[in-house]
């Protein structure tokens, strides 16, 4: 504060030296407006362009001041000291139209407005060092000049006295980049107004072609590709499961080390997923008969790595014997309770009680009265015969009826009725409850709720207690009081290899498949007959493993059986939609590879017909989707950033460091913290500490990522679908795309129309790169460090091209021309 009055102390005393001297406009910007700019308001030498050339139909002419980062720009026109404007209203806040559009200050509103207009300038201030007028000059959002308002300081004493913080909230560097003046002067801090995106245009078929052979294949695609093989046979879960461990470190393709996230525990939990420790799970189970403390384990795992298949391979394969059912003697029990089929309308206690209650009344020990009924009612029965009941005792056969009548008041209640067997069952052999998917909801209270309501039941009837959940949602929870007062054993799933787990899947839907016959209407209307469907899937298998195909869906699902199943089913049923031709060339030839372009446009694109971010398992680099045309590569630059990092040291970037480097071109805290969590959401980026994304996380680029800006982004295929979801800013562009991409649906020539699909990829590829370079251009001129100053798209660029004249040669080849 004492350093803003001895910096208002000296301006006011140049003010004053200049006028008293009638100083003119050089000697008022140097010693006056520059100090205010520079001194006061925060801007540097990097930010300002001095006497910047202004020049339209012939005429040159200079601009005083243009400030700029890479989102925001601003104009100052300063005329000299003692230069009163004619009209300067006594109101703060003056509509551009009217009186203060007159006489001088008209004048110079009207010069700087037009420079702006030029220069593609959005904000304006015209100002002689006393009083500051602070105008919009370029609009989008269909509002127009003389409709604007303007913010006017009228003396220098007063911008240094009483209004000094709202001239300064509203000018400096840091509340310009935080969107302050754009949201004062225009009510909101983005420019994206009018909707630019194709596919909010070109919507595509209402009805997407699917592969007419997946009918005939589809219940065996769905049983051998399920996510968990729950409803399974155990000879077919045994099949399906895979038990080594994907533990890459490094990606040769692009050249990048691939992280892992920092450890939850500080003593390295097992891994059952590594040969060494593949029976941790198993020999704590099996331990369990002899001790005195019943166990607490703990599952962890990304999503879709697994943790559903791994706890029932251990229940129903590896410890099939330990769970054998004896109608001899007690045998242990594993009770699975799924969260994936709770409600929210339901409680976790009502929930898991009804799990329960139902697995008393199925299992043939505890609905057995003489084998676990009436000794788990024993010590009441006792008490009621020599205590309430001592009368009606003498009669036993009223006796049991009233005690009947007991046990099934408690049955209708089912909490009493279960705590009573589960107890009594506890004390003879070991029961097992395992809770999973507990994370199916992002709801931080409903997940706790769970948590400790399944503690306080394991615990009050002495039960074995299993917790599968994902590692962000233990680290969201692992500081409660309830997850301290259990002393859990933690078992690390790692994700299995993506090829292995595809490979079998893919042969067990061709063994489901042998010897079945079926027939179809293929892409000319014929009937075509299949005796063996089985050669269909060994056509696919054959396109996809040790394959561009099968690479990407191992890329795109990141760690993700779940998802990379789900892609698998997906290109299944809608990645080729001739498979008469593939079967008769597999005939004649003996082998046949499904195209590649096909199987991963099906990908992108899921069930939707043109792509859409929303929809599709991958995200777009090329969108930040902040409503801020400038910004609209934030995703790429800083995903770069972080794939550099990977490639250079294998080290990750913290946040607070991504924030500086980001304000320092210009974008505010909320936009680093947006773009950070869409990178996250979208796969492309982690997080060190495995929780949700915040300013004090480290980051690192996943593997996803790293493919995303070393080949993705010179694709052809990912280019011209992602471009259908992606805001263009220049309206020339917009116009040529809507033209070109009606051209392409209108067009019947497979090679003319491809060649219309390029020309389009190419429009839309440079346009990317340009709006590249000025982030490139402000972290080079603020001297960022070297992770931040590369240019992904012209780096890629000769990929990209030489992708886009195979594909155009290939379709020559084909179809001819």
């Amino acid at each position: 504060m004492d350093q803003i009055a001895e910096v208002a102390s000296e301006l006011l005393a140049a003010h004053s030296a200049l006028v008293l001297h009638d100083s003119n406009e050089a000697e008022t910007r140097k010693k006056l407006i520059d100090k205010i700019v520079e001194r006061l308001l925060g801007w540097d030498d990097a930010d300002i362009s001095y006497e910047e050339r202004v020049s339209e139909d012939r005429q040159t002419t200079y601009a005083d001041y243009i400030i700029r980062t890479a989102d925001i720009s601003l104009l100052i026109e300063a005329k000299r000291v003692g230069k009163a404007f004619g009209v300067v209203p006594t109101q703060k806040r003056v509509k551009l139209s009217g009186k203060i559009m007159e006489g001088d200050t008209g004048a110079a509103i009207i010069q700087a407005r037009d420079y702006c207009r030029k220069k593609s300038i959005p904000f304006a201030v015209v100002t002689n060092g006393s009083q500051w007028i602070i105008f919009p000059a370029v609009r989008t959002d269909a509002i127009s000049f003389s409709d604007s308002y303007a913010i006017v300081f009228d003396s220098l004493e007063r911008i240094l006295g009483e209004e000094l913080d709202h001239f300064v909230d509203l000018l400096s560097r840091s509340a310009v980049v935080e969107g302050n003046l754009a949201i004062e002067l225009i009510g909101r801090n983005t420019d994206q107004f009018e909707e630019r995106r194709l596919n909010k245009f070109f919507k595509g078929s209402s009805i997407k072609r699917s592969n007419p052979i997946y009918p005939l294949i589809e219940n065996e695609v769905i049983s051998a590709f399920s996510d968990s093989l729950l409803e399974a046979e155990d000879s077919l879960l045994e099949k399906c499961y895979v038990k080594n461990a994907d533990r890459q470190k490094f990606d040769n393709r692009i050249q990048m080390h691939l992280q892992r996230r920092e450890p939850l525990f500080s003593v390295q939990p097992k891994k059952p997923m590594r040969k060494k420790e593949a029976s941790t799970l198993v020999d704590s189970i099996n331990s369990a008969s002899a001790s005195h403390r019943p166990l607490a384990i703990l599952i962890l795992g990304t999503v879709g790595t697994g943790k559903t298949t791994f706890l029932q391979y251990t229940r129903r394969v590896a410890s099939a014997q330990y769970f054998v059912k004896s109608s001899s003697s007690p045998y242990p029990h594993w009770i699975d309770i799924d969260f994936r089929n709770f409600s929210r309308n339901e409680s976790p206690l009502e929930f898991i009680y009804s799990h329960l209650f139902s697995y008393v009344n199925d299992d043939p020990y505890f609905m057995d009265f003489n084998r676990a009924i009436r000794a788990a009612y024993k010590r009441d029965i006792d008490a009621l015969k020599a205590g309430p009941m001592f009368l009606v005792a003498r009669n036993p056969e009223e006796f049991d009826k009233k005690i009947t009548e007991v046990i099934v008041s408690d049955y209708n209640q089912k909490r009493p009725y279960v705590d009573k067997l589960m107890s009594y069952g506890a004390k003879n052999a070991p029961i097992f409850l395992v809770i999973d998917n507990v994370d199916q909801f992002e709801d931080d209270r409903v997940q706790s709720e769970i948590f400790s309501d399944a503690m306080a039941i394991a615990g009050r009837l002495h039960l074995n207690l299993i917790i599968s959940m994902r590692e962000s949602t233990y680290v969201n929870h692992r500081g409660s009081a309830t997850f301290d007062a259990f002393d859990f054993d933690p078992l690390h799933i790692e994700p299995p290899e993506i090829p292995a787990v595809l490979s079998r899947r893919f042969f067990l839907t061709g063994q489901l498949l042998s010897g079945k016959t079926g027939s179809f209407t293929s892409v000319n209307g014929a009937n075509f007959k299949v005796e063996d469907l089985s050669v269909f899937i060994d056509i696919v298998r054959a396109s996809v493993l040790g394959t561009e195909v099968g690479e990407r869906i191992d890329v795109l699902a990141n760690h993700d059986v779940r998802l990379a199943l789900r892609m698998t089913r997906e290109f299944l049923a809608r990645g080729y939609t001739d498979p008469a031709k593939a079967l008769q060339s597999f005939r004649s030839k003996g082998a046949y590879v499904l195209p590649k372009q096909e199987a991963f446009r099906s990908i992108l694109l899921g069930n939707q017909s043109v792509y859409s971010e929303e929809f599709s398992v991958l995200g777009n680099p090329f969108d930040s989707r902040l409503g801020k045309s400038n910004g609209g590569l934030l995703r790429l630059f800083v995903l770069s950033a972080l794939v550099r990092q990977s490639s250079a040291s294998g080290g990750h970037l913290d946040g607070p460091e991504i924030r500086d480097n980001i304000r320092s071109i210009g974008f505010s805290e909320d936009d680093t913290l947006r773009v950070l969590s869409d990178l996250c959401d979208l796969r492309f980026v982690h997080t060190k500490s495995h929780g949700k994304a915040d300013l004090a996380s480290g980051y690192f680029a996943s593997r996803l990522g790293g493919h995303v800006v070393r080949a993705l982004i010179a694709d052809l295929t990912f280019v011209e679908n992602i471009l259908m979801d992606t805001f263009i800013s220049d309206k020339d562009i917009w116009d040529t795309l809507r033209e070109l991409t009606q051209e392409i649906r209108d067009e019947r020539e497979v090679v003319e129309r491809l060649t219309l699909r390029v020309k389009r990829a190419k429009i839309f590829y440079e346009l990317m790169a340009d709006q590249y370079r000025p982030l490139l251009e402000e972290a080079t001129k603020r001297g960022l460090g070297p992770i931040w100053l590369g240019n992904p798209l012209e780096e890629m660029r000769s990929t990209f091209e030489r992708d886009t004249v195979q594909a155009l040669a290939s379709a020559r080849r084909i179809y001819g021309k």
